[in-house]
This record gives structure tokens, sequence and C-alpha cells, in this order.
């Protein structure tokens, strides 16, 4: 079960509950490369957006978002999942989860290493059930201060 900061009630949703599990099962698969099944979890229109955890653009329409995951799940290899919630919403048909996800693999061709992620999703329920619409993640995990050198 999601257990979510006080205040938050995404964990009282049981559907919403449900999707966040698959989401997670998703995942396992796209760091080892298989990306199929988390993509299966969009919402597959024009307005689903993604920044991705690799860097680069803002990704706009599900056309440009599936061949970014796919992109970014190829970089991949042999990849183990986690992550720990930090806090979300559900208000009628939409939601957001905000966590850190750690992905532990073999990325980008390089030897196995970590990568933190701070990911906030948002979630859309149609008529299909819930979908992710936007996913932010980025590895910027260390506060950066300013030097008075």
């Amino acid at each position: 079960m999601l257990v979510m900061n006080p205040g938050t009630d995404i964990g009282s949703d049981a559907e919403l509950q449900a999707f966040v599990t698959r989401i997670d099962a998703a995942q396992e698969a796209f760091a080892r490369g298989r990306p199929g099944e988390f993509k299966a979890l969009w919402s597959h229109t024009g307005d689903v957006t993604l920044c991705g955890g690799l860097g680069g653009i803002v990704e706009q329409g599900w056309d440009k978002v599936a061949a970014r995951l796919d992109w970014a799940s190829s970089n991949y290899v042999e990849g183990d999942r986690s992550n720990r919630p930090v806090g979300g919403f559900v208000a009628g048909d939409m939601a957001y989860l905000v966590r850190k996800e750690i992905i532990e693999a073999e990325i980008g061709g390089g030897a196995r290493s970590r990568q933190e992620l701070r990911v906030t999703m948002v979630f859309r329920r149609g008529a299909d059930g819930w979908r992710i619409v936007h996913r932010h993640a980025d590895s910027q995990t260390s506060a950066v201060t300013r030097s008075n050198a």
C-alpha cells in the first residue's frame, strides 16, 4: 500500500492505488529495456507531456512521448528500481504523485551505477481508468548553493 504524508489522500482511492502498483511493476520492466508495459499506462493523446530523467527537451504528444520512452528504456540494462513516496493528492478525475525513484543499472552503456530521481507524475481518470498524462523526472537531488568565494 502506498503510504503518503498526513493530509494527502491518494491512498484512499483504491483504483488509483492499484494503478500506481501497476506503474511500479511496469517501471521494473522499463529499467530492463522493456518499455511496453509502462507505455500502456499513459494516455495516448496529444496533450501528454514528458520531462525525462535522462534530460533533453520537453516532449509533447503521444507519438513523441512514446518515442522518447522507447529511447530512454533502451539506455537501461539489467536495472532494478525502488521508490519512496513523498506526497500526492487526488481530486475527482485528476491526481498527482511526488516521489523519489532510484534506478541501479548499466545506464547508457556504462558500468552499473545508481540514478536518483525526483519525480512528479500527473494522472487523469478516463473511460478506461487512470492514465499518466505528465511525468517530470530529474536528478537534482542535491541542493545547489551559491559560493561565497
